[in-house]
């Protein structure tokens, strides 16, 4: 038996309707209130994954792939 380090990587994605006021910077509007907590995205529908195995030592196996 071996020790392996893999790390998977996931992409989820989500769409939100956000009313904001007309002076903000909608970008940092957005930014402070998914950093607050009041835009979360749900666990679902997984856009994107990729993994890396590396050995004990923390060697490379095998580099960032899709799967």
């Amino acid at each position: 038996m071996k020790n392996y380090e893999v790390t998977i990587e996931e992409t989820v994605c989500g769409t939100f309707s956000v009313e904001a006021p007309d002076d903000v910077d909608i970008f940092e509007y957005v930014k402070k209130n998914y950093y607050d907590g009041k835009m979360v995205t749900e666990a679902g529908e997984c856009q994107f994954r990729k993994m890396e195995i590396r050995d004990s030592s923390g060697a490379i196996l095998r580099d960032w792939q899709n799967f």
